[in-house]
């Protein structure tokens, strides 16, 4: 009669554990389809979603390559301004070594000509 019982018992621990087992596989059988369709609709929208990447790269390397010749550009810009710079700066100097000096000079020997002149008139007027 333990046994029997014994038997029994388990029978029916048995008989639960297959009921809760049945159902598990049942929900884990739900869980994998949608997993699987969940899968499909990604799938679907990985391929338009992966083709845009694409393209937004192709313009960034675009770009990025556009700003570096821009770069380079800017570069060549900023050094053909600072020779200009340095070539007026240079036309600045020859400029006042061979004319302003000169006139200075020529000025400075005008006026004391004058000056000259006239206290050389003004003694021979006086006289």
């Amino acid at each position: 009669m333990v046994i029997s019982i014994s038997v029994a018992v388990i029978a029916a621990l048995l008989f639960i554990i297959t009921i809760f087992a049945v159902a598990a596989s049942l929900r884990a059988m739900k869980a994998f389809g949608e997993a699987q369709k969940l899968m499909e609709a990604v799938r679907f929208q990985m391929a338009p979603i992966t083709h845009d990447l694409a393209q937004i790269l192709n313009h960034v390397r675009t770009i990025a390559r556009a700003a570096e010749h821009q770069i380079e550009k800017v570069s060549e810009s900023v050094t053909a301004v600072r020779d200009t710079a340095r070539n007026i700066r240079e036309f600045e100097a020859l400029i006042q070594e061979r004319i302003e000096r000169p006139l200075l000079d020529i000025t400075a020997v005008l006026s004391a000509l004058l000056k000259g002149g006239k206290v050389f008139w003004n003694s021979i007027r006086k006289r």
